[in-house]
């Protein structure tokens, strides 16, 4: 009998997919066995459902085998949806399935007869994004709870709600990214001419269309409010900043000089600070509104600025020797791993004049390259404005067939010759990663109310700073917290305060 393990098995469990809730309370990871719900706040598991056909009355629910949710959406501990995806998917990659937690059952179910490559829901409306086009979806009432079904947890008198009625068809773009984000009271999306988002106002309205960048966009944002839209391009070096009332962009921000993906954006509950991750493995925080602290959100300049035009720049924030990294000039009680001090958006377009900790010192000297940046011959790469601070976060270090199955990277086969030839198998894509890697530096703001995370000083203003997480995917993926605070001298810094294995054990601290 062969008792030896093998070298490479092939029941590991990774995580597919990895999404946020609208509140950002929770999040739900897809598995290559199923999903699972945690809290945003310390990673622990708050459900975790048996994926299953709709039961009917006097019978037991038919269970599905373990296999791969690939495409998952979570709306707190209510709703959530899925869609079966990698090497081994569960169901079919066509059909989406919401659920509700609380019944402990499959509500609803649509087959779109092509893949699905994203979903987006919130507490009116489901978006479910396909490759050229987005359905809406509307809750609806389908009827009470049958008493007979064994497997509910809820009152006879429980009304099934779940998104089931058709809103809208709205075409875009080649969208292999699925990109899409659903607020309150819109819908935006990137339109048919490559560069160029739609809004689509809800319940109902005309759509609007402008064009946000020259080449294809790669990820895009929404704040809370819906009054912000952020958008990044193919390129991911230029982050911009635009008004969902009058199309105006409002800011623009260098992430860096070389090309990157942008792989997720987010803005704080308060509008104050911007977010980003890309595949170089760092979280980019950028001001969105400084000067006072407690100034007014994020405003148009007196004069819009055209949005394909470049706009002046005045002259840069120049560092003072307070922007040094050190320990002793934070007022946080954690020490950084990294802090960039830099110039803010409002002080890059003139909108107000910097503060009084931005301006040089007297006794601080103009080295040469400081002078160069503020002079009118300097490129535009060196006069953008960057972000307020930066950190390091986890990557991961995933091989090309990180998936699990059955010969993950080769197979064998026959060549005309007779001879038998190892051929190299393709990296499996994955919906909304045509790439096929792991998803990874998925971010967060934590909601207004910090105390909830056992933060203290974090009142919900944004002034104060703010805590970030960020996820990661793949064979061994992880949950990590940030906290942005600000330092004595003038400036933030960006602070990692831990992380955890989404998959191992957890203990409450």
């Amino acid at each position: 009998m062969n008792t030896r393990h093998p070298i490479q098995p092939t029941d590991d469990t990774v995580v597919l997919s990895l999404a946020f809730s609208s509140t950002r309370t929770r999040y739900i990871a897809g598995l290559s066995d199923g999903c699972r719900i945690f809290r945003t706040d310390n990673c622990l598991p708050t459900y975790q459902p048996i994926l299953s056909e709709t039961g009917r009355k006097g019978k037991a629910p038919a269970v599905l085998s373990d296999a791969g949710v690939a495409v998952v959406a979570v709306l707190d501990d209510r709703f959530f949806a899925v869609t079966g995806g990698g090497s081994t998917p569960q169901g079919s990659q066509n059909v989406v399935s919401f659920w509700d937690a609380t019944l402990g059952r499959q509500v609803a179910r649509f087959d779109l007869y092509e893949p699905i490559l994203g979903i987006r829901m919130s507490t009116t409306y489901a978006a479910i994004v396909l490759q050229d086009r987005t359905v809406m979806l509307e809750y609806q009432e389908i009827g009470p709870v049958e008493p007979g079904e064994e497997h509910h947890k809820a009152d006879e008198d429980t009304v099934i709600t779940a998104p089931n009625k058709v809103k809208g068809l709205y075409p875009t773009a080649p969208n292999p990214y699925a990109l899409a984000c659903l607020g309150k009271n819109v819908l935006v999306l990137p339109a048919q001419t490559i560069g160029q988002v739609q809004l689509v106002p809800l319940p109902s309205g005309s759509k609007r269309v402008f064009r946000a960048h020259d080449s294809a966009i790669r990820s895009i944002t929404l704040s809370d409010d819906a009054t912000i839209l952020v958008t990044a391009s193919m390129n991911g070096t230029l982050i911009r900043v635009w008004s969902t009332s009058s199309l105006d962009q409002l800011a623009e921000f260098r992430r860096g000089m070389d090309h990157a993906i942008i792989g997720s954006l987010a803005i704080s509950p308060g509008n104050r600070w911007l977010a980003s991750t890309s595949d170089k493995g760092t979280l980019h925080l950028f001001d969105l509104r400084p000067g006072t602290s407690h100034s007014s959100p994020l405003d148009p300049p007196a004069k819009p600025l055209p949005h394909r035009r470049n706009p002046s720049y005045p002259t840069p924030r120049i560092p003072t020797t307070t922007d040094q990294t050190s320990p002793s000039n934070f007022s946080g009680r954690y020490s950084p791993h990294s802090i960039t001090g830099q110039g803010s958006a409002q002080e890059y377009y003139g909108l107000r004049p910097p503060p009084a900790s931005a301006s040089p010192s007297s006794s601080a000297p103009l080295t040469a390259l400081a002078a160069f940046k503020s002079s009118s011959l300097a490129p535009r790469a060196l006069r953008d404005t960057r972000s307020v601070a930066s950190a390091t976060f986890y990557t991961g270090d995933d091989p090309p067939h990180w998936q699990p199955g059955p010969n993950r990277g080769y197979t064998y086969t026959t060549s005309p010759t007779g001879k038998r030839t190892k051929v190299r198998n393709p990296v499996p894509p994955l919906p909304g990663n045509p790439n096929g890697k792991p998803p990874m530096g998925i971010i967060a703001f934590a909601p207004k109310d910090g105390e909830l995370y056992g933060i203290s000083g974090l009142q919900g203003d944004d002034d104060e700073g703010a805590v970030i997480f960020v996820l990661g995917g793949g064979t061994r993926p992880r949950w990590e917290l940030f906290e942005l605070l600000p330092r004595e001298g003038g400036g933030w810094g960006l602070v990692a305060r831990g992380y955890r294995e989404i998959m191992g054990r957890q203990f409450v601290d």
